[in-house]
């Protein structure tokens, strides 16, 4: 362990904004890149800045989570002591945990006081980057900080939700707390990960529900932002919000970006997750593949362009697939014609279909499906 924090991650807040994609899945398991799932983001970045001992939040929905977390050892962290953690919700004092970020603190209470770590790092599963803490922690101790907030100021969507914005002083200390329906470009955006000491965020968050309040934007760092010690850490890599079904679609496309995944995934600071060995994929005579990503353990007989291609993916002769995101294991018939579509995994989709989408509006198909 090379610091003193601990690790704990949001793994499916914020799921109804996504609802499509986390009908039958935690927000952390959620697929990404053909290859990865978001919780991979969280566990790399945590895991290449020696954080050691990661809890991951989740409410429901988290078998696939399970299976693919397991015990840890594609991030290094199968070990005897700290680890990774799946924290399922519980019934704590007679009371039944909600969905805030605050109760699902409280009900892992116990995790958080058996824990050693003198700093705690809040994570959200929404940001997909490659995140070097390190200068984060040492900001958050030089400055004597009660929190540091993790920001971007290049955001312009108008799809965020409840975008939390900072106003701060030469300093970097955080003035000002504002919440709005969509973020504007050149505001300085929180993009939820936070870092605090261990046993303050246990008070505040006693104190929190002691007084029925549960929203930690508007009742903590709104009201009391003058009574701590807030600073604000600029993150200036590469990295995609996803906030919407729409987020999603444009995030996976970015993909196909050179510089996008040169960024994303540096070898010196990998992104891991977990293997599937399948055999490599195979392309028919007639097949025509251009700037996608394809997975191994394909079948590409037709023709696939401007795509990402998960792995154990067919696509039949004749068939045409563009802008697409097709999930693992998904059987394209021949002669189908796909556009702007997000097909889940094990989804079949039958000889001659016609499916069109907007880059603005993907249509999306549910696992197992047959169409």
């Amino acid at each position: 362990m090379k610091n003193n924090v601990l690790g704990l991650v949001f793994g499916n807040n914020h799921a109804e904004r996504i609802e499509s994609l986390t009908s039958h899945r935690a927000v952390a398991s959620v697929p990404f890149g053909g290859k990865y799932r978001l919780i991979d983001f969280n566990l790399s970045n945590m895991t290449n800045s020696g954080i050691r001992n990661i809890g991951i939040i989740v409410n429901k929905n988290f078998f696939s989570l399970m299976d693919h977390v397991g015990s840890g050892k594609s991030w290094d962290l199968s070990r005897k002591n700290g680890g990774v953690h799946l924290l399922p919700p519980y019934i704590q004092s007679g009371r039944s945990m909600g969905h805030s970020e605050i109760e699902a603190i409280y009900s892992i209470e116990r995790f958080l006081s058996d824990a050693r770590e003198e700093y705690v790092l809040l994570s959200e599963c929404g940001m997909v980057a490659n995140i070097d803490y390190d200068p984060m922690i040492q900001q958050h101790i030089d400055t004597n900080a009660d929190f540091t907030v993790m920001y971007v100021n290049n955001l312009n969507s108008e799809k965020r939700q409840d975008a939390l914005a900072m106003k701060m002083n030469s300093e970097f200390r955080i003035e000002e707390f504002s919440i709005s329906s969509c973020a504007k470009a050149g505001e300085n955006i929180a993009v939820g990960a936070i870092l605090t000491r261990r046993k303050l965020l246990m008070e505040v968050v006693e104190e929190c529900i002691s007084t029925n309040k549960l929203n930690y934007m508007r009742n903590v760092f709104q009201p009391e932002v003058k009574k701590y010690r807030c600073f604000g850490y600029h993150f200036q890599g590469y990295y995609s919000l996803i906030s919407s079904q729409e987020e999603y679609f444009y995030a996976n496309m970015s993909l196909l970006k050179k510089e996008n995944r040169e960024a994303l995934f540096n070898s010196t600071k990998p992104i891991y997750t977990k293997v599937r060995d399948d055999m490599p994929s195979r392309y028919g005579l007639g097949s025509s593949v251009k700037n996608s990503l394809i997975a191994q353990g394909c079948v590409i007989e037709g023709e696939v362009e401007n795509s990402i291609i998960a792995k154990g993916v067919t696509i039949g002769k004749g068939a045409k697939v563009v802008n697409c995101i097709i999930m693992q294991d998904t059987k394209v018939g021949d002669n189908a014609t796909l556009g702007y579509v997000i097909a889940d995994k094990d989804v079949v989709i039958k000889e001659g279909r016609t499916l069109f989408g907007y880059d603005t509006f993907p249509i999306y198909i549910p696992s197992e499906k047959v169409l």
